[in-house]
């Protein structure tokens, strides 16, 4: 039903098409996103790119403290959207950037004395930015420098993705560092969210949404469903799992979160192992937050068949669903 043909070179080329026929700057001087042989071409300078910081209000307060919670996005484009060139966006929505770290070697966020970015895990800025894209990084709510607390898969894990895609199309708010307000003029409104593990898991909760922008999603070891990830018709897989996630990837002081993690820790019913309301919502299938019906986006997904941490069936009932 909802199929893609190509991994990383191909999880923004209908994005890039969109940048050049829809987004091409005023100005003849600027250069234009170039595709050749099906690819991006690397047309832009990495070097002098530009490096923000941008805060982006959800719709929820997930830590109880009377105000929305700020999303904190990092993200580099290319100068040349300053010109008026309009480009598409690939986003990795993260827990980790300031806890394991990304990739094999525990990469983290740098920034430099402003605050500002001045190194992102990963190569996806390396790649993407010299061949006219913008790469977000997103601290999911509760970690790094997001507000909030992290719920595991539930409302406020889906909260801050959804609504750096709404800023993207001008739905939602943004702020500078300075607290003015920030809007993304530079931006075709087109995403692609990819990620490993939970960063995979997130674009698949934000495509069930059906939020309008979100255009690929590259989920790779993803969870589909939290209660089959960590139960096997009704058989736990490990006790007290979702309140020591919440946990581990939160770095601010433990009163902070401790009732959120209370509630996880009651939701999840272990004395029983059954499927109840805690993990509808932490069901992108057909779940009361997300659900697959939803899911406007191409999906390329990527799972190793002997993966014995996110169990394979995590993505054969999502590919099915599809």
């Amino acid at each position: 039903m909802r199929r893609s043909s190509r991994l990383l070179g191909a999880i923004g080329i209908s994005l890039a098409l969109a940048a050049t026929t829809g987004g091409v700057a005023t100005a003849s001087a600027v250069p234009r996103i170039s595709v050749a042989d099906g690819r991006t071409q690397p047309v832009f300078s990495y070097a002098d790119a530009i490096r923000e910081h941008i805060r982006v209000e959800t719709p929820i307060d997930s830590d109880g403290d009377g105000r929305n919670d700020l999303a904190a996005v990092d993200l580099v484009r290319p100068r040349e959207t300053e010109q008026g060139l309009k480009v598409p966006v690939i986003m990795d929505e993260s827990p980790y950037y300031d806890t394991v770290g990304r990739g094999n070697e525990g990469e983290r966020k740098q920034y430099d004395a402003s605050g500002l970015p001045a190194k992102f895990p990963l190569f996806y800025d390396n790649y993407f930015v010299p061949r006219g894209y913008a790469v977000l990084l997103v601290d999911m709510l509760g970690t790094n420098r997001s507000d909030g607390c992290p719920d595991v898969g539930a409302a406020a894990d889906i909260a801050a993705g959804k609504a750096v895609i709404d800023w993207l199309n001008g739905r939602a708010k943004g702020y500078h560092p300075d607290g003015s307000p920030a809007t993304a003029s530079w931006s075709t409104g087109k995403v692609g969210m990819i990620g490993k593990s939970y960063d995979g898991t997130l674009p698949i909760a934000v495509a069930g949404t059906g939020v309008q922008g979100l255009s690929t999603i590259v989920p790779i070891s993803a969870i589909s469903s939290w209660y089959r990830y960590i139960r096997m018709n009704g058989v736990l897989y490990t006790v007290d799992y979702m309140p020591w996630l919440a946990e581990d990837i939160d770095t601010d002081p433990p009163a902070k979160c401790a009732a959120v993690r209370q509630r996880l820790l009651e939701g999840q019913d272990d004395a029983t192992g059954n499927y109840n309301a805690f993990w509808a919502e932490r069901d992108y299938l057909k779940g009361t937050l997300a659900d697959v019906s939803n899911v406007r986006a191409s999906v390329f997904a990527v799972h190793g068949l002997g993966d014995t941490n996110v169990k394979s069936d995590n993505f054969s009932t999502y590919w099915e669903a599809l």
